[in-house]
Parts: structure tokens; sequence; C-alpha cells
């Protein structure tokens, strides 16, 4: 099943890197669509952030065709909460159903209060947790993790910080490796390459089978909040995009020591450029499609997969910087990348 919006996380999303409707109840991110769309961005840039049902059917205003309404379907990224349809078409919804639907979204809301630290309220959710996260519980997607400053702080990454971490690293390692080993071109491009799949691999398994691992316990809520679900309820926090490198070299500790040792020094190192160019390739791709405008289809295909995983169908595409290991778990929801033709 896939979720249900309420207007407050809708009317968040109202800039031209980052634009949602509502029409009919349905919920859509026509940021892609920008720039194609006859009218010009600036009326959708106007509108964005609400619902714009009554704009869509007032002939008065502009005659959409079928073909506009066909063509809108492509970027629909959820539904509208039962118990805010009213707005749109309350004469079709039980008012039994709406009540109980605001009801639920009530507790869930009521299970946190932002004035206290955070923390300590996510443990005690229990089985509750798993809902909380996905019920996007904040109105502008961002949250303070610590209610210490420099802890706090310690949590945010910008998007170019790995960059000018890693980078340098790959480069004093390459010098060291060419400046020792006898180069087998075919051979270190293949074991490269052989790098970048297992990145792949690990991106899909970390994604799947950790991040989205469903914890009840206390210290299992918090550390699953830490790593992961802090960005479910924050998927637009510009700091908290990329992974930051002290907990990157964590995870990434093993599979050095693990390739030096199984591969040697000359297989190994030339293994861990391609794991290494996997990473920066995942952590930049996941930043562009979070908080830019992809001009090109192929980013474009990546960003609507992405939004599809967050805000429809959390259970499917886990893989980022591409879906290999998607297709091949089963995993994998083609999202076709909205076309560059415009809505008439």
């Amino acid at each position: 099943m896939g979720y249900a919006l309420g207007m407050r996380v809708v009317e968040h999303h109202r800039s031209e890197h980052d634009a949602w409707v509502v029409v009919d109840g349905k919920v859509y991110d026509i940021t892609l669509f920008l720039d194609e769309h006859p009218g010009g961005r600036a009326v959708l840039i106007e509108h964005a952030g609400k619902d714009v049902t009554a704009i869509m059917r007032d002939h008065a205003v502009h005659v959409h065709s079928k073909f506009a309404y066909r063509l809108l379907e492509d970027y629909q990224i959820a539904t509208l909460a039962d118990g805010e349809k009213r707005v749109v078409d309350a004469g079709d919804a039980k008012k039994d159903d709406e009540r109980s639907a605001a009801l639920s979204q009530r507790e869930l809301d009521a299970l946190v209060d932002w004035r206290r630290p955070l923390l300590p309220q996510i443990g005690r959710m229990g089985d509750k947790y798993d809902a909380w996260v996905h019920s996007f519980p904040t109105t502008d997607h961002t949250v303070k993790m610590f209610q210490n400053d420099v802890l706090e702080f310690l949590t945010k990454c910008p998007w170019y910080l790995p960059l000018l971490f890693w980078i340098p690293i790959a480069l004093l390692i390459l010098a060291q490796y060419f400046s020792s080993v006898a180069l087998d071109l075919p051979r270190f491009v293949a074991t490269t390459a052989a790098g970048i799949i297992f990145w792949l691999l690990f991106e899909y398994s970390l994604h799947r089978w950790a991040f989205h691992a469903k914890s009840t316990s206390y210290w299992g809520n918090i550390v699953h909040f830490l790593i992961h679900g802090h960005h479910h309820i924050t998927p637009m926090d510009d700091n908290r995009v990329v992974f930051p490198p002290v907990p990157a070299l964590l995870f990434a500790s093993p599979i050095w020591v693990g390739a030096l040792r199984l591969f040697g020094y000359a297989d190994g190192y030339a293994f861990l450029l391609g794991f290494l160019i996997g990473y920066l390739n995942y952590d930049m791709t996941h930043y562009w499609i979070h908080q830019r405008v992809p001009r090109s289809d192929y980013v474009r295909w990546h960003k609507t997969r992405h939004v599809y995983h967050h805000y429809h169908e959390p259970g499917c595409n886990y893989g980022i910087s591409h879906p290999l290991f998607d297709y091949v778990f089963g995993t994998y929801v083609p999202i076709a990348a909205p076309g560059k033709t415009g809505l008439s």
C-alpha cells in the first residue's frame, strides 16, 4: 500500500526545486515537469503545495485535455489521507472512515513532543515506531536529533564533504599503488569494475536489510532512527542526504581489510577503488535526486524511482545508484521517467 500524505506535508513542497500539487485526492511531484509546462513554470510554482483540483476543472482558467490528465499520472507519488479528502470529494467519503484515519494520524503525532529530547521518545515507541517514522510527522522535513548543539552539528554533512574526504585518500593510494605494482591494465579495469558491482550489492543489502529492518526495541528504534529513519522523515534536509565520513569509515573498514586479505595488494586496491567510485556515485546521485532538478533522462529516471520508494512504497526500489539488484531480487517497480511532452 502506498503512502497517504496529509496536506501539511504537501504544503511544504512549494519551491522550484521541490513542487507538489494535489488533484482529485492524489499527490503529484511535478518538479520535473516545471520546464515542460506549456503555460510556463511560474503558474505551477505559484500553486505548488496546494490542492489544484478546482483550478484544473475551471474551464474559465484553462481547458485541460484528457491527455493532460493521463500524462499527469506519471508524476503521482502518493494519495491524500482520507481525513483530508473532504476538501476535494467529501461527498464520496464516509465520515466514520475519515474520523478513524484522522485519529490514527493524531495518535502517531502524539507519540512525540518536539520540545523534549527526541531519541528517548523514539525508543519508547516500541512497535509503533515503524508506523510513526513513515507517517511524515514533521511539517517542514527538518528534525533536531540532539538537544546538545555540538552533537546536533556532528549529525550534519554537506554534500561536498565526502568528496573532500575520500578523493585525496584515493589519490594517495593510487600514487603508491602505481609506484609499486606493475600495471596489468585489463586486469586492473576488470577488478575495479568488480568493485563497483560489489558496491551495488552492498548498497542494496544495507538499504533493504539494515536500513529498512523493522525494530520494536528501545535501542533498536534509536539506532535505526540515527542511521536511516531520520532520512525518511526529513528527505529534503540537504545536510542529511550524504553519508558522513566517520560512519562511512566504520562501514567500510571490514570491506577494506577483507578485500586486501582476500585478493592481495594489487587486486585488492583495484577492487577497493571500484568500491569507492561506487560509493561516491551513490552519495552524489542521492544528493542530486533529492536536492536538485535533474535535466538528463537518466537522472530523472533515478529520481522517479527513488521518489516512489520514499513517498509511495518503501518496500521496493532499494537501489539508488542503479537498480541492478532490485532486478535480481525482484524488488524493482518500474516507474517510467516522466516524459518531456507538455500537458495540453
